[in-house]
């Protein structure tokens, strides 16, 4: 049996992964709005690629907002609430992959182990909804069986 990961752990792996995301997207946004201010001062520039960079800050910002708004939620899970159903904040260990119910990330990896973000918006998460240890559930035509939830 694998060893039990911690929910911190797995925690502290999300908020790192989620920092990281949000560093990208603010360097980003910022590189569009140093790019957009010079080109404001050079008159050689046309409009429609400065309406095209225009459109993808405006994108990238919304996306910034949103994985800003993320990290708080996973700031605020308590890693020390031990849950015995499918919910948000739960770990939840299957026969074929551990999930923790949070936000969608790509896996993580601790100690070997993968785990996988998941949303309350995920289809999956709708489909183990409230089940707890020992129940069964299918999605996309596979049958998980869940081992642990902490």
């Amino acid at each position: 049996m694998e060893k039990k990961i911690s929910k911190e752990l797995i925690l502290k792996s999300c908020i790192t992964k989620q920092e990281e995301l949000v560093n990208n997207f603010d360097g980003r946004v910022n590189e569009l709005i140093a790019d957009a201010s010079s080109q404001a001062q050079s008159a050689s520039q046309s409009e429609d690629r400065s309406a095209g960079n225009v459109d993808l800050l405006d994108t990238l910002q919304s996306e910034l907002v949103f994985v800003q708004m993320e990290l708080g939620y996973l700031k605020s899970i308590n890693p020390g609430q031990v849950d015995t159903k499918v919910e948000p904040g739960a770990v939840v260990v299957t026969n074929k992959r551990t999930f923790f119910i949070a936000v969608s990330s790509e896996k993580i990896e601790i100690d070997g182990q993968e785990i996988f973000g998941i949303s309350t918006k995920a289809p999956i998460y709708s489909a183990m909804t409230d089940l707890k240890k020992g129940d069964q559930f299918e999605f996309n035509d596979i049958r998980y069986k869940i081992k642990d939830i902490y």
